[in-house]
């Protein structure tokens, strides 16, 4: 796991997309605290701040696993878009 955490956010879902899911683990870590607190700032419920994070994290796997995921961006910038999008849906 150490080694993951050098690793960029690319790299991780390219790892992830090829199975490890250690990567996947590393890479929402690294992220939780920013997607989670976006998220909770918009809801101001915690437990639907909770329910929207897991769905936020489905969507995302869904999206790696399905090859839909687009490198055009930085992975932050669209977990928070997913998540904005969840709030406001």
């Amino acid at each position: 796991m150490n080694s993951l955490r050098t690793k960029t956010d690319h790299e991780l879902i390219h790892l992830f997309r090829d199975g490890d899911l250690l990567a996947l683990e590393a890479l929402i870590l690294r992220h939780k605290d920013k997607i989670y607190t976006s998220i909770l700032f918009l809801v101001k419920d915690k437990y639907l701040a909770e329910d929207i994070f897991q769905d936020v994290l489905i969507k995302i796997i869904e999206t790696i696993r399905g090859g839909r995921y687009t490198e055009e961006g930085k992975f932050l910038p669209w977990a928070m878009r997913i998540a904005h999008n969840l709030c406001v849906d």
